[in-house]
């Protein structure tokens, strides 16, 4: 598990302190003054991230909404503070848990945030549970081989009340690793992503995997427009000069959207033999560019509807879109849907075996817990506090079965990875599994 006296004695006695000063009876085990126990959220709910934040805030409310009608945890109603990142998130996740007296956390939608938070979150010492994050460090936990994060000489950056319900960017990176060499062999591969951690992590996952792999790619290009960028044909043209025969991305939300439209007036899609993108795979993204997203490229993303055959699956597909259809909100869930969905159940089943709200019996109950929802049967790693759960990759589809007019993913394939597995392919590599 993580060395919560490692956190602590980096920390030195000023953050003990703040410990107790921040929790201050207010948050962390009393369950709220009402009796109801107090679910704190923080996603990006304006700006370039708003779709993705709102969706995954969508499916945190079916998910509170259906425990709550069926008598709510321990007998106790969930009640359910969301906020905005803003600009200042830290400030957010401290309001939650100090004035709203939030027992337990959710969110977020940013690595570079999740990474900066995550100090305050273990000082607050509060059960969080990430939903949607995608860098591997926040779930490496082993400091003697890749350094310690918050030390400032590693990567390894997991904090001791910090869980992950989604997989990761290594799932992600080495599942596209992997298909592209069962499908294509090596191949001339450029790159686009957002420019910040994510879409350069990612970049850095799929060379590590595919040369772990054995895969004798020729990297030709990498480019990386700014997030939210409006204009992307610089980089669009900069990767056709080079001729690749497959484009790897990482954009997501909006960035999807402005990516497909200006690469189709570059014939970016004519000119490659087919585009992959890491969590690309949004309902939203799919609908707001009909039938101008091309059909037959390789999407991914953490979830999707028709990936997974169970009756927990079918349950919650036909709860979102009866939640949802009419509302502006689109009824199919997006790609954090899955691990959006399962935390606040996650949380419902380890205070119920805990028999509170204590936030380190809580912490206790959920490393190694074993949790089966729409994904299938899945564990929360006791190290890491990474979930095992997979990754998906469809082909774009005209012809898949969604409740709106766009592209769907079809023949989709999930992929899961283990720590050993992780560990020898990233062997020739300083990157952590993070699983």
């Amino acid at each position: 598990m993580v060395d919560r006296r490692r956190f602590l004695a980096a920390a030195g006695a000023g953050a003990t302190a703040g410990v107790a000063g921040c929790l201050g009876g207010n948050g962390g085990g009393d369950g709220g003054d009402d009796g109801t126990i107090t679910l704190g959220a923080v996603y990006l709910l304006s700006g370039v991230g708003e779709q993705l934040g709102a969706s995954s805030r969508a499916a945190v409310e079916v998910a509170v909404e259906e425990i709550n009608e069926n008598g709510g945890i321990m007998g106790r109603e969930v009640e359910t503070f969301f906020r905005d990142h803003g600009s200042d998130p830290q400030s957010q996740i401290r309001s939650l848990v100090q004035e709203e007296g939030a027992d337990v956390m959710v969110g977020l939608t940013s690595s570079g945030v999740t990474l900066n938070s995550g100090e305050v979150i273990r000082q607050l010492g509060v059960p969080f549970t990430l939903t949607d994050i995608g860098t591997p460090f926040i779930t490496e936990s082993d400091t003697d081989t890749y350094g310690d994060y918050y030390q400032g000489n590693g990567t390894a950056a997991a904090v001791p009340n910090l869980f992950r319900t989604n997989a990761n960017t290594s799932i992600n990176c080495y599942a596209i690793a992997k298909w592209v060499d069962d499908n294509y062999g090596s191949a001339r591969i450029a790159n686009m992503g957002p420019d910040y951690a994510y879409g350069q992590q990612c970049w850095d996952y799929f060379k590590a995997y595919s040369d772990g792999l054995g895969v004798d790619h020729e990297y030709v290009a990498s480019a990386f427009p700014e997030l939210g960028a409006n204009d992307m044909t610089p980089q669009i043209n900069q990767v056709l000069d080079t001729d690749p025969d497959l484009l790897f991305t990482s954009f997501w939300g909006n960035d999807v959207v402005t990516f497909v439209g200006q690469a189709n007036e570059q014939n970016l899609f004519e000119q490659v033999d087919d585009v992959f993108d890491t969590i690309g795979s949004d309902p939203s993204s799919f609908e707001a560019l009909g039938d101008s997203m091309p059909e037959g490229l390789h999407y991914s993303g953490w979830y999707w509807g028709s990936a997974f055959d169970n009756e927990e699956n079918e349950a919650f597909l036909d709860s979102y879109e009866s939640t949802y259809e009419g509302t502006g909100v689109n009824p199919y869930p997006s790609f954090t849907g899955g691990s959006s969905y399962a935390a606040p159940y996650v949380y419902k089943q380890a205070i119920e075996a805990a028999g509170g709200t204590d936030p380190d019996d809580i912490v206790a109950e959920m490393e190694g817990l074993e949790f089966t929802g729409p994904r299938g049967t899945w564990t929360l790693d006791p190290d890491s506090h990474q979930a095992t759960a997979p990754t998906v990759i469809g082909e774009t589809s005209l012809d898949a079965d969604v409740p709106y007019d766009g592209v769907g993913l079809v023949n989709a394939e999930t992929y899961s990875l283990d720590r050993s597995a992780a560990e020898d392919l990233l062997s020739d590599s300083d990157l952590p599994p993070g699983v």
